[in-house]
């Protein structure tokens, strides 16, 4: 059995049995399958309760840091809620003044899940972020252009990786702004040619799944 610390999520204890999960806030431990289903729920080991709580006060340390609300209920002898750190950690993720960190492993989607949440807690939604883009159409040294995070708007988009396997040349597409569909023509800005989009697919690891429109709006 190997112990880990865990501060990425409320500073939990993680302690791994083989393919199993143990996960643990400051007061209880969830045992988790592959499949992220909760098996049991129970108290935090006294041999590891004390490593807990320095490890929580510890997070509650580098919060206050470079979060006000986080550092005036600490100046405050006070305690903050679960509620209130993780709104902390969000604004401070946004504010790019703090970085939470998840320990896992793709084998046996090992905490595969508490980092997606943390996807969706912790880091900016399209609406939250400022996304700029050069009009190609416009002269050289124009200012850029605010993208708009709909689906109905022109599409942007990044092309970011290549990879060649058993699918044949898969291209990664990072969709800033509009909708890609299956046989639309789209302008490459940096060839000046239009390229017809053959097929659209989603990756799962190495499973590939066929789909015939992707409208993904994303932060930086």
């Amino acid at each position: 059995m190997s112990l880990t610390l865990y501060i990425g999520n409320l500073s939990t204890i993680r302690v791994t049995r083989g393919a199993s999960i143990v996960e643990g806030g400051i007061s209880f431990l969830l045992i988790t399958c592959p499949s992220n289903e909760v098996i049991v729920s129970e108290e935090i080991p006294a041999s590891v309760l004390d490593l807990a709580k320095e490890k929580r006060q510890e997070l509650f340390e580098q919060l206050a840091e470079v979060d006000d609300e986080i550092c005036e209920i600490l100046l405050n002898d006070e305690l903050p809620t679960n509620d209130q750190i993780a709104a902390a950690i969000r604004r401070s993720t946004i504010g790019l003044k703090f970085s939470p960190v998840f320990l896992g492993s793709a084998i046996k989607n090992t905490a595969v899940q508490p980092l997606l949440d943390g996807v969706c807690s912790y880091l900016p939604n399209p609406s939250e972020t400022q996304v700029l883009a050069h009009d190609v159409k416009a002269p050289a040294g124009s200012p850029q252009v605010e993208l708009v995070p709909a689906a109905e708007a022109p599409l942007v988009g990044l092309a970011f990786k290549l990879e060649e396997g058993r699918f044949g040349q898969l291209t990664y597409i990072r969709v800033y702004q509009g909708t890609l569909k299956k046989a639309m023509q789209i302008y490459n800005a940096r060839t000046g040619k239009k390229v017809k989009v053959p097929r659209l697919v989603r990756m799962h690891s190495n499973e590939m799944e066929v789909r015939f429109l992707l409208v993904v709006l994303v932060s930086h």
